[in-house]
C-alpha cells in the first residue's frame, strides 16, 4: 500500500503513524469532519449531542497546553492540516512581531456557536438558539480585526495581498484614524483633570496656610 492510499481501518489503530495517515490522505470530506470540538455542558444540553464541526465565528475555550483557560473566537480553520486559530492567540517571534498559533481542534472546547447560518443545527432540536450563540458583538469585533490585520499587511508589503478594494482600505484607514483621534483626545482629558486636580489640591493647601 502506497503512501497516498487511505484506509478507514487506521482510525481505529493503535499504531500512531497509520493514526497519522489516515488524517493526512484522508479524503476531503473526512478531513471536514475531523475539524471538530467538544461542547461545553449547556451546549450538549441544547443539542444532545457531545461534538460538533468548528466553524469560524464559534467562541471556544483552550483546554490544553500552554494557554490553557483561554477562550476567544476562531479567526481562520486550515481544514486541509486539521488546525484552527484563535482570536487573540498568538506567538511571539523573536524580531518581536507575533502570528496566529495554530490550534489542534482535539484541545478546544465549544462554548458558544456562530449561527448566522442556522441550517447548521437543524438537525438538533434547539428551543432556545440565544443561548447558545455567540454575541453579535464579538463577530463584529473579529470582522474589523481581520480587515485592520489585512490592511496593515499590505502597507507592509507583506504575505499575500488581500482581496480588498480601495475604498474598503480607506474607511478602515478612516476607522484607525477616528480611534487614534478618540485615544488622543482621551489622554488630553485625563490630563486635564489631572492638572485640575493638582491646582485645586494647590489651592487648598494655600488656603490652609494662610489660615494658620
Amino acid at each position: 500500500m502506497s503512501n497516498n492510499e487511505w484506509s478507514r481501518s487506521w482510525n481505529s489503530s493503535k499504531n500512531p503513524t497509520k493514526q497519522r495517515k489516515y488524517r493526512r490522505n484522508a479524503p476531503q470530506h473526512v478531513k471536514d469532519k475531523l475539524v471538530s470540538a467538544n461542547l461545553a455542558s449547556e451546549l450538549r444540553e441544547e443539542l444532545g449531542t457531545r461534538n460538533l464541526n468548528l466553524k469560524v465565528g464559534d467562541r471556544v475555550e483552550i483546554m490544553r497546553g500552554d494557554d490553557k483557560g483561554t477562550s476567544g473566537v476562531i479567526s481562520s480553520i486550515d481544514r486541509e492540516n486539521g488546525t484552527v486559530t484563535v482570536n487573540g492567540v498568538e506567538n511571539e517571534r523573536t524580531d518581536g512581531t507575533s502570528r496566529e498559533k495554530t490550534l489542534q481542534p482535539s484541545n478546544l472546547q465549544i462554548q458558544a456557536l456562530n449561527l448566522e447560518n442556522v441550517s447548521r443545527i437543524e438537525a438538533y432540536d434547539v428551543e432556545d438558539t440565544e443561548a447558545i450563540e455567540v454575541d453579535e458583538e464579538e463577530l463584529e469585533e473579529l470582522e474589523e480585526e481581520e480587515e485592520e490585520n489585512a490592511m496593515m499587511q499590505q502597507m507592509q508589503g507583506g504575505g499575500e495581498a488581500a482581496d480588498i478594494s480601495e475604498e474598503e482600505l480607506e474607511e478602515i484607514e478612516e476607522e484607525i484614524e477616528e480611534e487614534e483621534t478618540e485615544a488622543e483626545e482621551e489622554k488630553d482629558t485625563e490630563s486635564e483633570e489631572d492638572s485640575d486636580e493638582t491646582t485645586e489640591e494647590s489651592d487648598e493647601e494655600s488656603e490652609e496656610k494662610g489660615e494658620q
